[in-house]
């Protein structure tokens, strides 16, 4: 929304700081990041963080003003590209980086950036600019840097940065995704002059978004691992591996929408998916066309024709779903956002 000119005469007067957040992370990003800051500053006041994904000239538009009159601006560039399971770098189409890379260069010298340093197109704008910029990943040679990741009820791993490591607890939440979110708000926090300590106390609240591989109550004390709110193939592997980690559990059921937008190998893409399905868990649902193949994977690696169910839609499944399930399972829940797997979670959450 462009600022009117009440607002802009108020912003004048503040000159509060702006943070920027972009990215295919930005949304769990900038929820970590407000979460860092809210217990030392006023936000919305001092500080403000908005979140874009800089495709619309309105929000270029509002953000060159607001970069041109708050007192301190810092850009931060989430993931562009996919993130893979089992590699710590990788990289987008330059396409995609364009109005990202535009803002940047009209930053003046003074503020700064945070890039994730694993995406190796997001990396390439700290050499594009005079910026002041800090980088997070999994790599070596990021600044801030996780390590020592550990899952059960959540996930256990460290910051290292410039020599000193303190550990980070994020209850309930799974996933390098959630991790990058992490290490954004901490980057933050380092910016603003907050020590490690206070940073990973106040990540212990962060509780991120609806959808994005969050464990919530099911149905029948069961548990539910929230990611309906969006998928590709790299992302469904790693929920479906993260599931098959996770201990105490009765029974394993994956939940698992068809994957938009996998391009000309989606039927071998989504059989990859199947086979890892076979592997970590127990009872398979699909929902759609292209799940079926997750079904074919599974039934090709050895999971019994009985512990298999698919369907076109959700309200042919739904019910038979809420039958299945027992006390002490775990269901994952995962689809790319055009199939709406959220309506699988309200059927089967807790307090339904």
């Amino acid at each position: 929304m462009e600022l009117n000119f009440f607002q802009k005469f108020k912003f004048l007067l503040k000159k509060p700081k702006v943070i920027i957040v972009t990215g295919e992370g930005r949304f769990c990003a900038k929820e970590a990041i407000q979460q860092v800051l809210k217990p030392h500053f006023s936000l919305g006041k001092e500080i403000l963080v908005l979140e874009s994904d800089l495709k619309n000239t309105r929000d270029l538009k509002r953000y060159k003003f607001l970069i041109n009159q708050s007192s301190l601006v810092v850009l931060v560039v989430t993931h562009v590209g996919d993130i893979p399971l089992e590699q710590d770098f990788f990289a987008a189409e330059r396409e995609k980086m364009e109005e990202i890379l535009s803002l940047a260069k009209i930053l003046p010298a003074s503020n700064y950036l945070v890039l994730n340093f694993d995406d190796e197109t997001v990396r390439e704008i700290g050499d594009l600019t005079n910026l002041k910029t800090l980088t997070f990943g999994f790599q070596e040679r990021a600044d801030l840097r996780a390590s020592d990741i550990k899952i059960n009820g959540g996930t256990n791993f460290k910051i290292n940065y410039k020599g000193n490591i303190v550990p980070v607890w994020l209850e309930r939440l799974f996933g390098k995704e959630q991790i990058y979110s992490a290490l954004a708000g901490v980057g933050i926090g380092i910016i603003f002059d907050l020590n490690l300590v206070e940073i990973s106390q106040a990540l212990k609240d962060y509780k991120s978004l609806p959808g994005k591989m969050r464990m919530i109550e099911g149905i029948n004390n069961s548990k539910i691992l929230d990611d309906s709110e969006g998928a590709t193939i790299f992302s469904m592997i790693e929920s479906v591996e993260i599931i098959g980690k996770l201990q105490g559990y009765k029974r394993k059921i994956a939940v698992l929408g068809d994957v938009v937008g996998a391009g000309k190998y989606a039927i071998e893409a989504h059989e990859t998916i199947g086979e890892k399905v076979a592997q970590n868990t127990d009872i398979l649902f699909t929902f759609g066309a292209r799940a079926k193949f997750i079904a074919e994977g599974a039934k090709n690696k050895g999971m019994a024709v009985d512990k298999i169910f698919q369907y076109d839609t959700i309200d042919d499944g739904k019910l038979k779903l809420k039958d299945e399930i027992k006390e002490g399972d775990l269901i994952l829940v995962d689809g790319s956002k055009e199939m709406k797997m959220e309506e699988i979670v309200e059927q089967i959450k807790e307090g339904r």
